[in-house]
């Protein structure tokens, strides 16, 4: 079990451009859970609840924190952590000259529990590349495969067997956020 992660050029310092550009780390992901996938997981962990328990409370549960939220309230889950709302704003002059009007956001804020607050010390790390990079690996793996298959019987010897792996890590790494188009679903090490 590892967190999967690219490169990416970045500025040193945001906003500073003559600072220059260095390396960073880009957590990635294997795949996204949707609820029933995570609920499936869940039953799966020899629980006595089936997976449409777990979907029916969660679904129900999500609902009443939303409602506690918007009624002011702070939504403490045990080791899950807490849920609050923030308030992104405009500023004004002075208090006189506020108004709810300046409000522009209000955002979720989850405080996590010691269970999740150091992963650092529990976990291992993978260099996947970027999800481009792992999508023209694919790609180029299966023109590969599809020309072996197109291969007539005694032109064997001719075949090249190139399997396409970056030799320098790619550093134009785009974070989370997969390219449109690509399905979530289909993983970076496929």
């Amino acid at each position: 079990m590892a967190i999967p992660y690219s490169l990416a050029l970045r500025l040193a310092k945001p906003g500073f451009p003559e600072k220059g550009n260095k390396t960073y780390p880009v957590a990635q992901y294997y795949q996204l859970l949707d609820l029933g996938k995570m609920a499936a997981h869940m039953a799966g962990h020899a629980s006595k609840y089936s997976k449409g328990d777990i979907m029916a409370v969660t679904t129900e549960l999500t609902s009443c924190i939303r409602e506690q939220l918007l009624l002011g309230n702070k939504v403490q889950l045990g080791d899950l952590g807490a849920f609050s709302v923030t308030l992104i704003s405009n500023g004004a002059d002075n208090a006189e000259s506020f108004s709810t009007g300046l409000i522009k956001q209000v955002k979720v804020h989850w405080e996590p529990s010691n269970e999740f607050k150091d992963l650092l010390n529990d976990c291992v790390f993978e260099y996947v590349g970027t999800r481009e990079a792992q999508a023209a690996a694919r790609k180029a793996e299966k023109e590969r495969l599809n020309e072996e298959a197109t291969i007539k019987p005694g032109e064997e010897d001719n075949a090249e067997d190139e399997t396409p792996t970056p030799d320098v890590p790619d550093t134009g790494g785009t974070g989370n956020t997969p390219p449109s188009g690509e399905d979530d679903d289909e993983g970076l090490a496929g």
